[in-house]
């Protein structure tokens, strides 16, 4: 995120608007228009405006952000993504707080959001426009609305502040660290508590922000209405059919990454040596070529000796020529662009103005009139991304950082996504 979090008192009581019933009043407070009574304690009128001035007074002081996370001096927070599907991070540390020892003790809770960071969060939600028009969304609202009803959550609820609800039904979980004295390490403390975690109990979670708080993966941007899917016209290989389905049901990047990329990945070491072969062939089918010459004859030999050398040395076919032959045979650059725009109108230009550092991988200027060229360029930048994925070696720089590079990485699936669409498609046979 960097710079100051996106949130002031404005989006917070348009988040608030969104959920309950109520408005704001000449004096700057929300107040609901029927009070909540989630537990026992009396009942909920709404939030005052010094509450959330002092909300925004803090997220805006804190000395570090990204996208997951608030550090201050003495503490911080982080959200967490259960690593596993059935949430066994967030039922084995839920709500539990562990002690730290020494001349600087430092304290890590588990639990759910502070006020602070759970305004941040109905604010990271209630702007995402695609994401609300979709049906979680309308259960992640309904869900607030029943804890402020009823009490229903994962938890007893046990609060007397709006954000309470708000962070019961939300559903989400930090991890708080606080020290005795000042610090700047606290992701470094937030990795080694999910470490240790884990080693333990075998429950993982990582930092970073649950999807429903972040831009929207990609979408289908051609998903038709329900009701108004065809059946399919044609058949399809199974190996790339499981490589595609992998990459739409992964969670982390580099997986759907990878995915992806394996689909490309299939036809390397068809379309290498069909090019060798067209070489060959052109070589000896050429009228200038002679059987009787020698010269020529060696010139033939020294395009299968580079070639087989190139083998050996690189312990199979040249990966980044295999990917621009695959991608000249079966990729469309005007049909790429239609489903880039389509996708995000800006993400051309991105790949035009922007390299991909921790993969050295250099832009690619995908309008470009030449379309080998554009494929080559294309190639290029998928296969340092590729590498920097599969290669971890100390002190190689540059290189990918789990979870650290996912928001970078992100912003390469589309290319990689739809490049491997249309593998898929021009290899399918009509039923």
């Amino acid at each position: 995120m960097g710079g100051q979090p996106v949130v002031n008192e404005t989006s917070i009581m348009n988040g608030l608007r969104l959920i309950f019933r109520g408005d704001a009043t000449e004096s700057g407070d929300f107040a609901l228009r029927d009070p909540v009574s989630p537990s026992d304690s009396a009942a909920i009128h709404g939030v005052t405006g010094a509450e959330i001035a002092e909300i925004v007074a803090r997220l805006n002081s804190a000395k570090s952000t990204t996208e997951s996370s608030f550090q201050w001096e003495n503490d911080a927070e982080f959200s967490l993504i259960s690593l596993d599907q059935v949430g066994a991070f967030d039922r084995f540390f839920e709500d539990k707080t562990f002690e730290g020892q020494g001349d600087n003790p430092v304290t890590f809770a588990v639990g759910r959001p502070s006020s602070e960071f759970t305004a941040y969060l109905l604010c990271k939600f209630t702007q995402n426009s695609a994401l609300l028009a979709s049906a979680r969304a309308r259960m992640v609202l309904n869900r607030m609305r029943q804890t402020g009803r009823d009490g229903i959550g994962r938890r007893s609820f046990e609060g007397d502040s709006l954000f309470d609800v708000i962070s019961e039904g939300l559903r989400a979980t930090t991890l708080r660290i606080t020290a005795v004295k000042s610090r700047a390490d606290f992701e470094t403390l937030a990795n080694s508590f999910l470490f240790h975690a884990a080693y333990n109990t075998d429950a993982a979670a990582r930092i970073g922000l649950e999807a429903m708080f972040r831009p929207q993966a990609i979408q289908r941007v051609r998903r038709s209405q329900n009701g108004s899917l065809d059946a399919p016209r044609q058949t399809y290989e199974a190996d790339l059919v499981h490589h595609y389905l992998m990459g739409v049901a992964a969670e982390i990047p580099l997986l759907e990454y990878l995915a992806y990329y394996h689909i490309a990945e299939h036809f390397f070491e068809k379309v290498f040596n069909e090019d060798l072969i067209s070489q060959v062939r052109s070589g000896i089918t050429d009228p200038s070529f002679s059987a009787r010459r020698n010269k020529d004859i060696q010139s033939i030999v020294k395009i299968v000796t580079k070639v087989k050398g190139q083998i050996r040395d690189e312990g199979g076919v040249n990966e980044q020529r295999a990917l621009q032959l695959v991608l000249d045979r079966f990729v469309s650059v005007p049909r790429l662009v239609a489903d880039l725009d389509a996708y995000d109108a800006d993400l051309v230009d991105y790949y035009a103005s922007s390299d991909v550092p921790f993969a050295g991988a250099s832009k690619v200027s995908i309008r470009a009139r030449d379309e080998e060229v554009v494929r080559g360029a294309i190639a290029k930048r998928i296969y340092k991304v590729r590498n920097a994925l599969v290669h971890a070696k100390e002190g190689e720089l540059p290189k990918y950082a789990p979870f650290a590079h996912d928001e970078e990485l992100a912003r390469e699936i589309p290319l990689m996504r739809f490049a491997a669409e249309q593998i898929v498609i021009a290899q399918g046979k009509v039923l």
